[in-house]
């Protein structure tokens, strides 16, 4: 399964604009019920620029995608790092291995901008409203948070439907 970036709020100034505490009370909780460190953030970043790097390195530095990708969730969200600061966003470019120079040339350059728009399009059109959310087998849209077991009833669901997209020769 790949990630495919999605700009959840394209309004939010570049600066960011402050965080609503009250918000992040459940997630809190569940972080604390698994074990994960969570850190509410006090700044909703603008995340384009985050968005355009990993999709650049995803592209171009696919052994160090998958690294990135942790990383600038962890930041966020377990380390309190504001992603929309180019300079962060630089380093962790460069701590997954790729070269973090010349992403971000590219990246200000808009050289992913259509990616990023395209993809953002797409996920409107299949009925993505906000993240995350897994499209399965490309028939089934399972937006946010969701209990194991609703995975397993789509997976029962597919198996029992007969023949998937790839044996019929259709994407979806």
């Amino acid at each position: 399964m790949t990630p495919l970036p999605f700009e959840l709020h394209p309004e939010i100034p570049k600066e960011g604009r402050p965080a609503n505490p009250s918000r992040y009370g459940r997630f809190v909780e569940l972080s604390a019920e698994a074990g994960l460190p969570f850190t509410a953030p006090e700044r909703v970043a603008n995340t384009r620029r985050a968005l355009a790097s990993a999709e650049l390195v995803r592209q171009q530095w696919p052994d160090a995608f998958v690294a990135l990708d942790r990383s600038l969730f962890r930041a966020y969200w377990a380390e309190g790092i504001d992603i929309g600061d180019p300079d962060e966003v630089d380093a962790l470019v460069g701590a997954a291995g790729a070269d973090a120079a010349a992403v971000r040339q590219a990246v200000e350059g808009g050289l992913v901008d259509e990616a990023l728009d395209a993809s953002r399009a797409r996920a409107i059109e299949i009925g993505v409203t906000g993240t995350p959310a897994w499209l399965i087998d490309g028939r089934f849209l399972v937006p946010g948070y969701q209990a194991p077991d609703l995975f397993e009833r789509v997976v029962e669901r597919l198996r029992s439907d007969g023949p998937t997209p790839d044996e019929t020769g259709s994407d979806f």
